[in-house]
């Protein structure tokens, strides 16, 4: 490991030390419980170190157990023996290392615990509180990661204990094991993200950034972002939404700085200029804020795609920023969407980059992997420039020592291309803020900038009228008061934004996801659908679904969309207009994180 990760290892060291001192450390009587179930080996208070299952365990190849068992404070509701769990760490030593697991067990129950190619047996008996249960003597035979897997045998209760640690080794090896710790569980479970920056020709304005992305087969897990087109702005590349739904994505950020939408002030406001066919156009928060489009795209690993990113300033102390996306099954370059920013970092692009990361924190144990390759930037003086050079980076939990895996450089079987690649607890990795040159290939992008689509903003839409609709099923409402006289579904088809839909919460609960079904009262050709979040933005919705029917029986999804924590009216522009009688309207998830859920006003538009 690099000079860098060895003085982060012995700051994490202290931390362990601290901890492992603290009052959760073994009570002597608890060793004698444990010696006395004849498990024989050092006593458990030579277990020293205390890895929290909360921030690295996940369960083998199940994203969804992995989000039902491994919760806040650990491992529970493990019944299923096929759940396999595993729990990484990273030792910078060799050597015998203890094992155990801290337990609190219902009924007793029998776990198979495997480190390496060394699998133990242990019985956890009955406990009300979490106590230590030692597993036995085990070998590390190299440096890197490492995994405890544990696998259920048997259990005469409900399930197989919750487990809130695997304790490691005496004190000897405190300065050599490291794992992520609780004030980075969310982002340790996320994994490291790394990038490519561009050496970009010098003392040229360049208006055009070119870049082609492969995600090689087996390489693509749920919740990657593969970026290939970063500036100073934004970013434009690639992602893996669900098992279901991947998007291109292109996002400008307001040089506002806030996490809220909703406070960045008209004239930090990045403007739509237009987007293309099937393109949703929002905003984002969280991390920034700005303007967002996506289109939803089946995009295939192994094939490669292109990117095409415009920067030029058109107007007074702004800068417009234009994506155009080139897949081989279209077979031309489709324009994504195109945003003017104002208070620009510069009036042309700077600050080239692509990075590769993980947005789903069930999958931070699945490798990704993209091939960057063919970089070229246009200038202002109408000529291609080749780069070549890279410097590869990391994020903030690598530079901290949380995660280590992470890798990025030239392509070891492609010297025309480059790679990044990251998660999944891989232990050889390149030396992090390092430079690295590809192949040229010498052969520029041939593009007919003249013939690609100029972006431009549809018309307004026409609201069709909701007279006579009306709701004929809903799966929960507020109808107990909690709300007022509000919180029914038909208060979605009222034209009021000051009434809403809400959730049952009074008296009651709901789970995810809710539905709505309208009746439009005959069959309509339809362009798109606007949503009016509640105007407080209590219990706003995120993650939608609509459905759509003839006869309110047989159904066809219209697919997955996204909804902003905005009060402003958001438009879902259909590929191609639809017609149908009555519609679904399908509540995942909401911005705040609970299974609660809000909308003032649901209608359907035409465009002419």
């Amino acid at each position: 490991m690099k000079s860098l990760k060895s003085v982060l290892l012995i700051c994490i060291s202290v931390l362990i030390c601290n901890y492992s001192c603290s009052s959760d450390s073994v009570t002597e009587q608890e060793v004698q419980t444990d010696d006395a179930e004849g498990k024989g080996g050092p006593p458990a208070k030579n277990l020293a170190i205390s890895v929290p299952c909360e921030g690295n365990s996940w369960v083998v190849d199940n994203p969804t157990s992995t989000s039902n068992i491994v919760v806040q404070g650990g491992i529970k509701n493990w019944t299923n023996s096929s759940d396999k769990i595993r729990t990484y760490f990273y030792a910078t030593t060799t050597g015998a290392i203890e094992v155990g697991v801290k337990a609190k067990v219902g009924a007793s129950s029998t776990l198979n615990v495997t480190l390496g190619s060394t699998t133990q047996q242990v019985t956890l008996s009955q406990s009300n509180n979490y106590k230590d249960h030692y597993v036995g003597s085990f070998n590390i035979n190299q440096t890197g990661y490492h995994y405890v897997e544990l696998e259920g045998v048997s259990s005469s209760g409900s399930s197989f204990g919750d487990i809130s640690d695997i304790r490691l080794g005496d004190s000897s090896w405190n300065s050599n094991i490291s794992y992520v710790e609780s004030d980075w569980f969310y982002w340790g479970r996320r994994g490291p993200s790394c990038h490519l920056g561009y050496d970009e020709p010098a003392n040229k304005d360049i208006t055009w950034f070119y870049n082609e992305l492969t995600v090689p087969v087996g390489m693509d897990p749920v919740g990657s972002y593969f970026m290939a087109d970063g500036f100073s702005g934004g970013y434009f590349g690639m992602q893996v939404n669900s098992e279901t739904e991947r998007r291109i994505l292109f996002s400008v950020w307001s040089a506002y700085d806030t996490q809220d939408p909703n406070q960045i002030p008209e004239e930090y406001t990045v403007i739509p200029l237009g987007y293309g066919d099937g393109v949703t156009v929002g905003e984002f928060g969280g991390e920034g804020s700005g303007a967002q489009s996506y289109l939803v795209y089946d995009w295939v690993p192994g094939n490669t795609y292109k990117f095409l990113l415009k920067g030029e300033s058109n107007a007074s102390n702004t800068t417009d920023y234009t994506a155009y996306f080139y897949a081989p099954e279209i077979g031309d370059w489709k324009l994504i969407a195109s945003f003017r920013r104002p208070y620009p970092a510069a009036p042309h692009l700077t600050g080239l980059h692509s990075f590769i990361e993980n947005f789903n924190t069930t999958m931070g144990d699945e490798t990704r992997r993209v091939d960057c390759a063919n970089q070229w930037v246009y200038d202002t003086q109408g000529s291609w420039n080749e780069m070549t050079t890279a410097t590869f980076t990391v994020d903030n939990t690598a530079n901290s020592g949380v995660r280590f895996d992470y890798d990025g450089g030239v392509s070891p079987t492609n010297s025309n291309s480059f790679y990044l690649k990251n998660c999944g607890f891989f232990s050889d990795n390149e030396v992090a803020y390092s430079s690295h040159t590809r192949t040229g290939s010498g052969a520029a992008p041939n593009i007919d900038f003249s013939q690609l689509e100029v972006p431009s903003l549809p018309a307004e839409p026409t609201i069709l009228s909701k007279t006579g609709w009306l709701v004929v099923d809903y799966s929960t409402q507020e109808d107990n008061g909690g709300e007022g006289s509000t919180g029914r579904a038909a208060d979605v088809l009222d034209d009021d934004l000051n009434t809403y839909w809400h959730s049952c919460w009074s008296g009651c609960t709901a789970t995810q996801p809710h539905h709505i079904t309208i009746d439009m009262g005959q069959s309509q050709a339809v362009d798109g659908f606007r949503f009016s979040q509640r105007q407080s933005l209590s219990r706003a919705v995120k993650d939608i679904e609509i459905q759509v029917s003839s006869d309110n029986s047989n159904w066809q999804s219209l697919g997955d969309f996204v909804l902003g924590n905005s009060a402003a009216p958001q438009d879902i522009d259909l590929s191609a207009a639809e017609t149908f009688r009555y519609f679904k309207f399908i509540a995942k998830s909401a911005h705040d994180g609970t299974d609660n859920a809000a909308m003032a006003e649901i209608s359907v538009y035409i465009r002419e």
